[in-house]
């Protein structure tokens, strides 16, 4: 399926060029993006510069003009697609290679699983829509097939379509393994229970509750060093903690294949991926693309980086969950400078009330950040989030777009009451009218 990528425009206009300015967005996906294109430019003996941002806009725009140096090619990884006004002011020669839902047209070379029939949310991401134009550019670039499958990964995608065809490369070539198991990382059990917000249980935060859990289950130790019994009677006993309130995406996503990355310098991708997170909001998005470039150096920094992070996030989420608000047919937080917020979105969604979307409100830097989750059910059964903020945000004077299961947006202050009674609105449109 990946071969339906128009790519030939993109790859001659790398190629045209002696430079790039490589700009991509701030999370896994948004920076395995730039890896990927960082290896291409560096193997082709181009020069680059890479930035990692959280949002495009027209003073991004302006601050990038200002240093714009003729016959220097600006790419923009995981984002563009939906900011046509924002890259037409954008000096010299652009090219776009992003996965989101496009709005309007570009008239520079624009990649996009969308513009060809393939779903940019769940079969593509735009790590792996780069990989496409560097296996076009050479073959060697092959390689690169884990970082293109961790951003997949990343984005919550499924090993589906496109992203199958970027797998079959990995395993088929060495570059990745699969094999069966519990997908939380890996190490010591009780620390993945306590501090992990990916798998969000009743025991989440509490070292007493979780030391009870397991020795309930009557396992202990590195969970990549339990017996296949010892797995299997963990992974039960995981399972029946989530049926009692958690979606089916989560369940499903619990148990399944792990996959190993053998060229990275964090092989196991739920590892990576937590440390190019961690990175990321901690504002280290330059530590997070050394990793994605093969550099050793910052593993352990990162390692402990996660270990912060992720701690800070489930306490935000434990302070969270009393605020919790009630729409007809959103859920919705509002919060001021909290990380994580589509973290938090995604818990809420995933692990507290699957039945509908969440919305969090973030108040930070002068605006109102905002972050929305659904689950793969919601959307099956109409939900589109990018055209939900898209609408509310700019019917309040901001703006927004993304996935139909994961979006964001950002509206002036004062404006979040207005936002949400929209939004809460279309989502009901979208659900057949009726609260979940």
């Amino acid at each position: 399926m990946i071969e339906r990528l128009k790519i030939r425009d993109a790859t001659e206009s790398i190629l045209d060029h002696d430079a790039a300015r490589v700009i991509s967005h701030h999370d896994a996906d948004g920076i395995t993006a730039a890896g990927i294109l960082c290896h291409t430019l560096y193997r082709l003996g181009k020069r680059f510069h890479a930035t990692i941002i959280s949002q495009l806009d027209r003073g991004f725009a302006d601050r990038l003009n200002a240093d714009h140096h003729e016959g220097v090619l600006t790419v923009f990884c995981d984002m563009g697609s939906g900011h046509p006004d924002v890259i037409t002011e954008v000096a010299g020669d652009v090219l776009v290679i992003d996965h989101h839902t496009p709005t309007g047209d570009l008239a520079c070379p624009h990649v996009n699983p969308h513009l060809v029939g393939i779903d940019g949310a769940f079969e593509l991401s735009a790590s792996g829509t780069v990989y496409a134009v560097a296996k076009g550019i050479s073959s060697e670039n092959i390689d690169l097939s884990g970082l293109a499958i961790a951003g997949a990964i990343g984005d919550k995608q499924l090993m589906i379509g496109a992203n199958a065809d970027i797998l079959a490369d990995g395993v088929q070539n060495r570059i990745i393994s699969v094999k069966k198991g519990i997908r939380i990382g890996d190490g010591d059990m009780s620390d993945i229970l306590e501090q992990n917000i990916d798998i969000y249980l009743d025991i989440t935060g509490d070292a007493a509750k979780v030391s009870e859990f397991l020795g309930e289950v009557g396992v202990s130790g590195r969970l990549s060093e339990l017996s296949e019994p010892h797995l299997r009677k963990l992974a039960t006993a995981l399972a029946l903690k989530l049926l009692q309130r958690s979606s089916p995406d989560v369940i499903e996503n619990l148990i399944g294949d792990v996959y190993t990355l053998h060229c990275e310098v964090i092989p196991n991708v739920d590892d990576f991926i937590s440390c190019l997170h961690a990175c990321a909001r901690l504002n280290d998005t330059a530590l997070a693309l050394a990793l994605c470039l093969r550099d050793p150096a910052g593993v352990s920094y990162a390692r402990r980086a996660v270990v912060d992070y992720q701690s800070t996030l489930v306490r935000e989420m434990k302070a969270a969950e009393s605020g919790i608000m009630h729409g007809n047919h959103i859920k919705y937080l509002v919060l001021d400078d909290a990380e994580g917020t589509g973290i938090i979105a995604s818990t809420v969604t995933g692990f507290l009330y699957p039945d509908q979307p969440c919305i969090v409100l973030n108040n930070s830097d002068g605006k109102i950040k905002i972050s929305a989750r659904g689950t793969k059910h919601l959307v099956a059964s109409g939900l589109d989030l990018a055209e939900v903020l898209r609408i509310a945000s700019e019917s309040v004077g901001g703006r927004g777009g993304g996935h139909s299961i994961a979006s964001g947006a950002a509206i002036p202050k004062g404006a979040a009451d207005a936002f949400i009674s929209t939004a809460d609105s279309l989502v009901g449109a979208q659900l057949g009218g009726e609260p979940q």
